[in-house]
């Protein structure tokens, strides 16, 4: 189908431009160059490309609610893999393969019983721990529950505020391996995060949080300005997991008052913004996981050590479609890029053609993508012959509908540029995606009234940091 030839040339399109290596980066863009190994991968060659034996944050863990407060699985995707959580009798995260062995129906539309998931079609229930078929309604009381009768339960753990699952091999499933910095136990830092499924290559996201170079013109008006925009290089040094790069640039300020910025990319999908406004610091873990070939789930863990940072936002009593408004806002204007940039790879380019100084990290990152990301780590389909253009096809269907045929590139594409109605698209599939109603429904007096309260909550919030910083 055209669908398919356009996937086809845009995975195409990825390999080749991964074939730049930090050797070929120069001001007036790419040089053939014939770098060994070591030169391409810049000291990362150690870093592991067995991308299915890995954990990836799947949600938050306010996204698979506590008992007794929804009755439906989260449906999702990992590497291709329909995947269903929902929380046992003892709150326990569980991850198992979002079909019944019955049938073949979702068991994600299904709903969650005593614990137990069960199939919305004819009521059979799963054991939260293996994942084995242990009641059928219907089964004569001479018979026993078929052997067969299983869903594959997948490495499941709820750590550091998120949901991680290891979707590859289970006896090398290691919670030890599951990512770890110092924010995440610091009870100084306040957390927040949030994830939003979308129509955008995984790779985009990361790719994305290792460009510093867009922030002065993306987000211009947001959180900095186009007038700080300057000449810079990024200083690239390899880690245990992946890459780290200082920016240099002439200007000593990143962000309006931010002083120091710092970004890394931890392998495989996790890109890390460390900023520092004078005695605060802010630090974001922006996931881009790789839901199916062109879709990804954007999941975002930040650590703050001020109320300034914009952080206390889950908490404060805003109307849900501001709340969500201001959440998606920057976001958004990253959507609005990586969207027009899917559009052209379909159409023959490649993500990433002209690189110069500071797209250092980027193209080491796109060079090991393109060894990692291979077809043969997407899902091959339940009976293990589905190909990687059907499998996106799918995928796009099932979890994005329309949007995946360009309606979400259009609503990112024509919102307003200024805060915070930017964010109206991915707002409104933002609450989609939690099963909620229209955000922007609630009556005017209501968002009004819960809009003086965020105005006290927020004051009372600006004096007391004010009075810690004096």
């Amino acid at each position: 189908s055209a669908f398919a030839e356009a996937l086809r040339f845009c995975v195409y399109k990825l390999r080749e431009s991964a074939n730049m290596s930090p050797a070929s980066i120069h001001q007036n863009g790419p040089q053939t160059s014939q770098a060994n190994p070591a030169e391409i991968f810049h000291g990362i060659s150690h870093v592991s490309t067995d991308v299915n034996n890995a954990w990836y944050p799947l949600c938050t863990h306010k996204e698979v609610p506590k008992k007794g407060a929804c009755k439906r699985p989260l449906a999702t995707r990992i590497l291709g893999q329909p995947v269903a959580l929902f929380r046992d009798e003892s709150n326990t995260v569980r991850c198992f393969a979002d079909r019944c062995p019955h049938k073949n129906a979702k068991l994600s539309v299904g709903r969650v019983v005593n614990g137990k998931l069960e199939c919305f079609y004819h009521g059979w229930q799963f054991d939260s721990h293996s994942g084995a078929v242990d009641h059928i309604p219907f089964l004569l009381h001479d018979k026993s529950i078929p052997a067969q009768a299983v869903t594959k339960a997948y490495p499941c753990v709820e750590k550091y505020n998120l949901v991680w699952v290891w979707p590859g091999d289970v006896e090398k499933a290691d919670g030890g391996l599951i990512p770890f910095f110092e924010d995440f136990t610091d009870r100084k830092m306040m957390w927040s995060g949030w994830s939003l499924e979308t129509p955008i290559d995984h790779s985009l996201w990361v790719e994305n949080v290792l460009d510093h170079a867009h922030v002065n013109f993306v987000h211009d008006g947001q959180f900095t300005s186009r007038g700080l925009a300057c000449p810079l290089k990024q200083v690239v040094t390899p880690t245990k997991t992946g890459i780290k790069g200082v920016q240099v640039r002439e200007s000593e300020k990143f962000a309006h008052e931010a002083t120091s910025l710092e970004l890394e990319w931890v392998a495989p999908c996790l890109g890390i913004v460390r900023l520092v406004f004078g005695s605060q610091i802010a630090n974001l873990y922006i996931f881009g996981v790789p839901m199916a070939p062109g879709m990804s789930r954007l999941l975002l863990s930040s650590y703050a050590s001020s109320a300034l940072m914009g952080v206390t936002m889950d908490h404060l009593p805003l109307p849900r479609g501001l709340k969500y408004l201001l959440q998606m806002n920057v976001p958004s204007r990253d959507a609005i890029a990586m969207t027009s940039q899917m559009r052209n790879m379909r159409e023959g380019c490649s993500p990433l053609e002209l690189p110069i100084a500071c797209d250092e990290m980027a193209v080491i990152y796109r060079r090991w993508h393109a060894r990692a990301f291979t077809d043969d780590v997407w899902w091959k389909g339940w009976n293990g012959t589905l190909d990687v253009e059907d499998l996106a096809k799918s995928a796009g269907q099932s979890c994005f509908g329309a949007a995946a045929c360009g309606e979400f590139e259009r609503d990112v594409a024509r919102s307003s540029l200024w805060a915070p109605m930017c964010g109206k698209a991915l707002a409104q599939r933002f609450a989609n995606q939690r099963h909620e109603s229209d955000p922007f429904a609630q009556p005017l007096w209501k968002n009004a009234l819960m809009l003086a309260a965020a105005g006290a909550v927020g004051a009372l919030v600006t004096l007391r940091v004010a009075k810690q910083t004096s």
